[in-house]
């Protein structure tokens, strides 16, 4: 699909855009700016690339320090300071836009395709598990990551998309239900299958495996199916998004740390996450505000708390300006150091 930069560009978490030049990017949260779509680089050519597309060889790019600093060798003008999240982000113009792969139109064609390779045949049956045991409509569910783009190698993983409130709710009941049974080839992470999902999302936040796995091991959205690790990310339906962009501004304030207790997680399940707090106590920083929720754009803090839980949280406090009401909110994901447990596991 060649995008017509005379209309508007729609776009959301899970969608992928390859730019002219041949980057692929992966798009942020629901909400963007009239003039670009924000997004983030995750496939860049180079001859010697690890995975390869046609005759071209790709490297994957994971961590937001390696993405800045990629661009801002090579394409800086794919970096540019919001005025409305008040910090420097990634983003697409939409005159660079080649083509915007979108999840339900990348699982339907993946099904609809004669031949397939093991890992892409994995990914038809497994959405077709969650179709049948959650009964959700084929329209709910889309694929994500490498597989989208085909830039997916023999041991990589399983992204599918689950869109709407509704069918995330029966997506995450069913793979609970599949966690308690193995026949299904569906389980959540045990210590020898985590190890390297502590390493990618994890290591640097001085949170021990055992302690990680404590979390994370009850998560229904993540977990491992037919040898692969899997993570099904919730998005929203486009009339479940009531804020556009400007509605808020956003601006940071600094580092801190708290104790808080979690009074509502229900977009807790989602990418974006967000989590309603209240009773704060600040172990590290000072603000003049009261700080109300933890959110993150990243997927790795959906089903992390849960609601009455006490929690602890690390991470940027940003200043939130929704007209005449102001308040603070954490914004997590962007530092290693990040992070969001119930009290009881530290």
């Amino acid at each position: 699909m060649v995008v017509d930069i005379n209309k508007t560009i729609v776009a959301r978490e899970g969608d992928f855009i390859e730019t002219t030049e041949g980057l692929f990017f992966d798009v942020k949260g629901l909400i963007h700016p009239p003039d670009r779509t924000i997004a983030f680089l995750r496939y860049y050519p180079t001859p010697q690339g690890k995975r390869r597309r046609g005759n071209q060889r790709y490297d994957k790019v994971y961590h937001l320090v390696e993405r800045f600093d990629y661009l801002r060798q090579h394409y800086p003008k794919y970096l540019y300071k919001d005025a409305v999240f008040g910090q420097e982000l990634q983003g697409v113009q939409h005159s660079a836009i080649k083509h915007t792969y979108q999840p339900k139109e990348s699982l339907r064609k993946l099904i609809e395709q004669d031949e397939r390779d093991a890992l892409q045949q994995d990914v038809v049956t497994f959405a077709n598990i969650l179709e049948q045991t959650a009964r959700v409509s084929p329209n709910s569910l889309g694929i994500s990551g490498s597989i989208q783009v085909n830039l997916h190698g023999e041991t990589s993983d399983i992204d599918l998309i689950v869109y709407g409130r509704r069918a995330a709710q029966a997506v995450q009941l069913a793979l609970r239900r599949a966690h308690l049974l193995p026949e299904e080839g569906i389980s959540g992470y045990r210590l020898e299958t985590y190890l390297p999902v502590y390493n990618l999302r994890w290591s640097g936040s001085g949170i021990s495996i055992e302690k990680m796995l404590l979390v994370d091991g009850l998560k229904a959205m993540h977990g491992v199916f037919g040898g692969h690790h899997y993570f099904v990310r919730a998005v929203l339906e486009w009339d479940e998004v009531h804020e556009q962009y400007g509605d808020s501004k956003f601006r940071q304030l600094g580092r801190a740390r708290a104790y808080c207790r979690i009074m509502d997680d229900r977009d807790g399940l989602f990418t974006p996450c967000r989590y309603e707090i209240e009773a704060m106590k600040l172990l590290e920083g000072r603000f003049d505000v009261e700080i109300r929720e933890i959110v993150s754009f990243r997927g790795r803090f959906s089903e992390q708390v849960r609601q009455d839980e006490e929690a602890i949280v690390q991470g940027t406090v940003e200043l939130v300006e929704h007209g005449k009401e102001k308040w603070g909110r954490f914004v997590l994901g962007s530092d290693p150091t990040d992070i969001l447990l119930p009290k009881n596991v530290l």
